[in-house]
């Protein structure tokens, strides 16, 4: 009898221990573990120069449009001037094969943002447009939190003032939580400071929608050029119908010597070339 109870009882211990490691015993008898959720990260910086003016994007983002058409405002005229604003989104270009495309007159680089960012790229743009007899001019990204003195300084240090063939671009879409007033002062600072180191005033690039709520109830801003973002299918209308002279409709063109998508301009109305000579 000793054997056999012995026996019976390592049967019974066996089964138990087997009973305990299967999963339905782990699920009935260990609490559930607490799930953790993967964090989102939102890349905000540097500036998105491929994704400029968010508001005014047009819902399915546009191609190049046609280079031909009857005149008048809302459609594309063969004698518009076409060029591109580039930084280190778009990562290695060849310069040569960019301009041996006919649509490409003239170039803005990004240069600086902020107080102490300088796009990795600019140098080498800048003296590669130069080599192969492309317009070109800089351009700094407007941070109106910070201090316009410190961002003009950064601006300049970086830039070669006396090589530029455009008049320097401000580009001001971001508020960063300052009010109106601060960040049509700062601007005005900054472009002012610009005006007397280049002996002319800068060009402004802002979306429509900024445009319209940021800047035209600031009649001083009014008085510079602006290069309007607004990615559909006729040129913009700003408030009181005020003019402006470059137009960026796209931000998914294709250029010869550009991997990937970049920002496309044109001149409007009788606006041309001249206008932003440096």
């Amino acid at each position: 009898m000793t054997n056999v109870y012995r026996a019976y009882i390592y049967i019974l211990a066996s089964f138990m221990a087997l009973l305990c490691a299967s999963p339905l015993w782990a699920q009935k008898n260990n609490k559930p573990k607490k799930s953790h959720k993967t964090e989102i990260i939102i890349d905000l910086q540097p500036d998105p120069v491929a994704r400029k003016s968010r508001p005014d994007r047009h819902p399915q983002p546009l191609e190049q449009p046609a280079l031909s058409g009857s005149s008048g405002r809302g459609t594309f005229v063969g004698e518009h001037m076409h060029g591109i604003d580039v930084s280190h989104y778009q990562g290695r270009i060849n310069w040569d094969e960019v301009a041996r495309d006919s649509r490409v007159g003239y170039v803005y680089l990004k240069a600086t943002e902020g107080v102490n960012n300088t796009d990795d790229t600019y140098r080498y743009n800048f003296n590669e447009c130069k080599r192969v007899g492309l317009k070109v001019g800089s351009y700094l990204f407007f941070r109106p939190h910070l201090s316009a003195r410190a961002q003009f300084d950064l601006f300049v240090s970086t830039v070669d003032t006396k090589k530029q063939d455009l008049l320097p671009l401000v580009d001001a879409e971001a508020i960063k939580g300052v009010s109106d007033g601060v960040f049509q002062a700062r601007l005005l600072e900054l472009c002012e400071l610009l005006e007397k180191e280049y002996g002319k005033k800068p060009v402004i690039y802002t979306g429509k929608n900024f445009y319209n709520k940021h800047i035209y109830g600031n009649s001083r801003l009014r008085a510079y050029k602006f290069f309007i973002a607004a990615y559909a299918f006729e040129e913009p209308s700003l408030y009181g119908d005020n003019d402006y002279v470059l137009w960026q409709y796209s931000a998914t063109g294709s250029v010869r010597g550009i991997r990937g998508n970049v920002d496309m301009s044109r001149f409007v109305g009788r606006h041309t070339l001249r206008e932003i000579l440096y």
